[in-house]
């Protein structure tokens, strides 16, 4: 399939008409065709622009996956307006945050969800962002004026007033789609100005490696996420069908997929420790299921292994972050197996890399260092040129701040860790990664973590934060006996903490700025074992 103009607008169209009534959704068990997403993706940007939602407009969107934020995706892609997706876990102060410094101008949103009242909560900090003018959410709220959700479908908008709009202020190739903002493990999160081409051409590398014909794909993401929307671009850019369900809940997840002739499954990392811990995990039958790509955080070697020996299905594993459009290197389907399992594979088509050191010249090969990236790079952070500066030099390079080398093949890329989370204990250099793959192979544990602590003697020593499996008992003692004879002496954790389960990220990634802070402190109640 060809497109012709880079816009997400433009591929949506050309989908559209080549595959007019091919099934391109199936959200729980209604199915939507792309000739009807197309449609009805036209008529909610014709009545968000009657609603005065124009190009380069900022639009926050706060829902749980559900198939109205398909076409309110598509909608804002196709008026040029900049999409900021919102964690539906924030907190009131993180979104006020967001809004704030991304300049937002109109909420869609659902009221409520979970325990979160967000009737209550725009309530509260509206007074403090003067641009928030529109609000358009799921129900009507007493005594204030809201454009509802359900507006947004009605057919009778102004089409061709629209059109003639759209002709004049043409949404371009280099154009800003999403504002995505960082995770915020250390720091306040920045806001990523993403463009439309590079969605468009990351997506369409990334389904070609996939190998994504006929296939039904399945992605386990919030859609607010950036693994849940590169998904969704790279299953439409390969015309195929994808399938979304609106719950994370493993059972749930197990049952689509056996049942709904899922071939392609898009997850993360954490997912799959959570699915192999299923005591029936190991007497399912994946028939139809055939290729399993991860993405959103550190596929451990260990965790690669069990993923493809209990599905029986090749492993596609893809390191990416968002200041690079989601995706760097990739592995490929018939790369070696030792390849697929250890390493992150290479570059996608567009995308140069090289390792460095801390003076950013490159290391020889086998050698650890900072991984850099150049090609399909964010367009900067949002109103902060200081710190768009400090990760992007003069000649284009992205600073990733992972810790990297090449595999034993020269080519493959394997990732170390974070740069900030290398562990120096006692003048050593620790990569908690060599730690963590260790004790994943000791068959008492469910998974591990491994951060520093400050130590007056040796600088920084190690914390291992473990989860036991389910029903398991262990202590310190074990931990330790495990680790040495495998790793260095200087690498065995100094502590052992035993919790139930890990503060993380819908990305997948484990939040080791908060195992820092327990060093210091005590572990929460609703951590504890």
């Amino acid at each position: 399939m060809r497109f012709d103009k880079g816009t997400i607008g433009s591929v949506l169209e050309t989908v559209s008409k080549e595959y007019s009534d091919r099934t391109a959704i199936i959200f729980e068990d209604v199915s939507v065709s792309y000739k009807e997403i197309h449609r009805k993706s036209n008529i909610v940007a014709c009545n968000l622009w009657n609603q005065g939602i124009r190009k380069d407009d900022k639009v926050a969107v706060l829902l749980p996956n559900c198939l109205e934020y398909f076409y309110i995706y598509y909608a804002l892609f196709i008026i040029g307006a900049w999409i900021v997706p919102i964690n539906t876990r924030y907190e009131k102060d993180e979104i006020k945050r967001i809004f704030k410094d991304g300049d937002v101008g109109t909420i869609i949103y659902k009221n409520k969800i979970g325990v979160f009242n967000y009737d209550s909560i725009l309530s509260d900090i509206n007074a403090e962002l003067p641009m928030l003018k529109k609000f358009i959410s799921t129900k009507a709220i007493d005594n204030k004026k809201r454009i509802l959700l359900v507006d947004l479908f009605k057919e009778n908008c102004d089409m061709k007033g629209f059109m003639d709009y759209l002709i004049k202020n043409p949404v371009e190739p280099d154009n800003v789609a999403i504002l995505g903002y960082t995770s915020g493990t250390t720091g306040i999160p920045k806001g990523v100005m993403i463009l439309h081409e590079n969605l468009v051409k990351t997506s369409i590398h990334e389904g070609v490696i996939m190998d994504l014909g006929k296939d039904v794909g399945f992605s386990i993401a919030p859609m607010y996420a950036a693994q849940g929307f590169n998904a969704i671009l790279i299953y439409m850019t390969s015309g195929i069908t994808m399938k979304w369900i609106s719950t994370f809940n493993p059972t749930d997840i197990i049952t689509h997929i056996v049942k709904k002739r899922v071939n392609a499954l898009h997850t993360q990392p954490t997912m799959w420790s959570l699915l192999l811990s299923l005591p029936y995990f190991q007497y399912v039958f994946f028939k139809n299921l055939d290729k399993v790509i991860v993405s959103g955080s550190l596929c451990s070697p260990n965790l690669a292994k069990r993923i493809e020996k209990s599905t029986g299905c090749k492993l596609v594993n893809i390191y990416g972050l968002i200041e690079s459009t989601g995706v760097v290197t990739s592995t490929h389907l018939d790369d070696p197996v030792d390849v697929r399992i250890n390493t992150v594979g290479r570059p996608i088509d567009g995308v140069q890399i090289k390792i460095v050191d801390n003076n950013r010249k490159e290391v020889p090969k086998g050698e650890v260092g900072e991984l850099a990236v150049k090609g399909y790079l964010m367009k900067g952070y949002y109103k902060n040129k200081e710190k768009t500066d400090e990760v992007i030099d003069d000649n284009g390079w992205l600073y990733t701040g992972d810790l990297a080398s090449y595999y034993k093949d020269g080519e493959n890329i394997c990732i170390v860790g974070r740069l900030k989370d290398m562990i120096i204990r006692g003048g050593f250099n620790v990569y908690p990664i060599d730690i963590e793959e260790c004790l994943l192979g000791f068959g008492k544990v469910l998974d591990i973590a491994v951060v520093a602590k400050e130590d007056e003697i040796l600088g920084e020593s190690i914390v291992a934060y473990v989860i036991p499996k389910p029903g398991e008992e262990i202590e310190k003692t074990e931990i330790l006996k495990y680790c040495r004879g495998k790793i260095s002496n200087y690498k065995v954790p100094d502590e052992v903490v035993f919790v139930s389960q890990f503060p993380i990220l819908d990305s997948g990634k484990v939040q080791k700025n908060i195992l820092q802070q327990w060093t210091k402190s005590q572990v929460p109640e609703e951590y504890r074992v």
